[in-house]
């Protein structure tokens, strides 16, 4: 959202906050603005309710617009490419599947100074196949497709394997006559 609509919602939350403040306090008998109005039982509770609503929806936009997805930025030839970590993990596990014999694939991406990234690797592996073997497959899979996909050098691809996995057997449907 732009600056000028969220200042004017906040400008609003603030006031309907306020609002609700003065309320509560001639509920509890306080004189507020030299008058003293009667308020009952069912104006305080929507009172409290709209002052929650009001505290919760500044306090959430404030926090939310703090925060922007981390990205890792490309220069090209006609302007600035920014990629988010997520897509870049993505990618990573997308590479990662293609490859036989690993399950539970995780992925997280780190971004160096020099504007390279490493991605590490956390999968279980089917027991019986050639770990060392497997695991060079997937890492040369993983960098090769996400250099390929976005243009940006993968300084290395660290793999954790976390557990053997029992392989998959084909499901044979029998036949009934």
């Amino acid at each position: 959202m732009k600056l000028f609509p969220r200042i004017i919602l906040w400008l609003y939350a603030l006031g309907v906050a306020a609002a609700c403040v003065v309320i509560l306090l001639q509920y509890a008998g306080t004189e507020v603005l030299g008058r003293n109005f009667e308020i009952y039982d069912d104006g305080a509770a929507a009172a409290v309710i709209f002052l929650l609503l009001s505290i919760f929806f500044l306090l959430y936009r404030s926090k939310r617009g703090e925060h922007e997805p981390q990205t890792i930025t490309h220069k090209l030839d006609n302007g600035d490419l920014k990629i988010s970590y997520d897509t870049l993990e993505q990618l990573s596990l997308k590479a990662a599947s293609r490859i036989r014999g690993i399950s539970d694939l995780k992925a997280r991406v780190h971004i160096n100074e020099g504007g390279t990234m490493r991605i590490a690797m956390k999968f279980a592996i089917e027991a019986g196949l050639d770990i060392p073997k497997t695991t060079a497959e997937l890492q040369d899979a993983v960098k090769h497709f996400v250099e390929q996909t976005t243009g940006i050098p993968v300084e290395q691809v660290t793999v954790y394997v976390l557990e053997l996995s029992q392989p998959q057997q084909a499901v044979v449907k029998k036949r009934v006559e």
